[in-house]
């Protein structure tokens, strides 16, 4: 493996301290095999409980040689918090490798060492771990399948990845300057035409507990990833509204000139459904009126910055390993 002289691994966390420690473990154990070494970033998305009270980090580590947290003053969410840890790595911290997974096992720290050696081969790409295989159930593959569809229908780009990644240290600051990760951290990696890879990997099962995630949790996570690109998908809807639009209106003149002009039976309700296209026909308009205004009001908002704003939402900052008392956050 090329040798990677420091590599950050950010993390984030919401009351799954039980979790964070078998992780530290875990990830310690591939990084020693590799003969890697690591500082590690947890950003703890303002858990109910503070990080140095479950999470007593006594024993040593061979490739561990710092583990920092950065609790938030509030919590934020699983892509604002990865993207507060990124601003504060890319204006604190210089690494040639940063990795971005999760602490809760499902991102397997095997494959970190595979990532940082694709990363350290192009130099000047994002490496993803694009998920061949997950260990969910059948209803959770068959609405992931429908988003993926809805994904690539409403952006014209496929969506396979998550926040598993290895950055070259010389686009941290680059990525850390993307408003969109606020968002969704890959969604805003394609919008600004990153260059980027996938490696192949399987989804890891949880140590402790059960996801934060749940239906309402990831129908916004879906959202968010579509709302990065929110212009793309309002003009692909207007496009389908007028479609439809144009199909409907063809199909009212139709029926009325069959009605005044020809000896064709035409069903006794037909100003019924003339009405009823004409309805649906009046709230696509609307509909595509809305879709306008909605995403010009959009380019009018303040957009947050991860390596602007990060310290806004920043609490404390704390020495988990080896151990130390904590500071204020700047």
């Amino acid at each position: 493996m090329t040798e990677a002289k420091d590599i950050v691994i950010l993390t984030a966390t919401y009351n799954d301290w039980d979790a964070f420690l078998p992780f530290l473990e875990s990830l310690d154990e591939s990084l020693s095999q590799a003969s890697l070494n690591a500082r590690v970033v947890v950003v703890d998305d303002g858990s109910s409980f503070p990080a140095n009270n479950p999470v007593p980090i006594s024993q040593g580590f061979s490739a561990i040689h710092q583990v920092t947290a950065i609790t938030l003053a509030r919590n934020m969410g699983n892509q604002r918090a990865i993207a507060i840890g990124l601003g504060y790595i890319a204006k604190e911290m210089d690494c040639d490798y940063l990795v971005i997974m999760d602490s809760d096992m499902e991102d397997l720290p095997e494959y970190v060492p595979q990532l940082v050696e694709r990363a350290s081969e192009t130099n000047n790409k994002i490496i993803f771990a694009e998920r061949t295989s997950r260990a969910n159930g059948i209803t959770f593959k068959l609405f992931y399948g429908l988003y993926k569809s809805l994904y690539r229908m409403l952006t014209g780009m496929p969506i396979s990845i998550g926040n598993f990644s290895a950055i070259p240290g010389r686009l941290v600051k680059r990525i850390a300057a993307i408003s969109e990760i606020w968002s969704h951290f890959p969604a805003g990696i394609m919008r600004a035409k990153v260059p980027y890879e996938t490696l192949p990997s399987s989804r890891g099962s949880r140590l402790h507990g059960e996801s934060k995630m749940n239906l309402v949790s990831l129908v916004i996570h879906g959202i968010s990833g579509l709302s990065v690109h929110a212009d793309v998908v309002g003009v692909r809807l207007l496009l389908g509204i007028l479609g439809l639009s144009a199909i409907i209106l063809t199909s009212i003149t139709v029926i009325v000139l069959q009605k005044l002009f020809t000896d064709i039976h035409m069903l006794g309700w037909t100003s019924q459904i003339v009405l009823v296209l004409g309805s649906i026909l009046f709230q696509m308009l609307i509909a595509a009126m809305l879709i306008v205004f909605l995403v010009l009001a959009q380019k009018n908002q303040r957009t947050i910055i991860p390596a602007i704003d990060y310290d806004a939402f920043i609490f404390t900052i704390e020495q988990l390993y080896p151990a130390t008392s904590g500071t204020p956050a700047p």
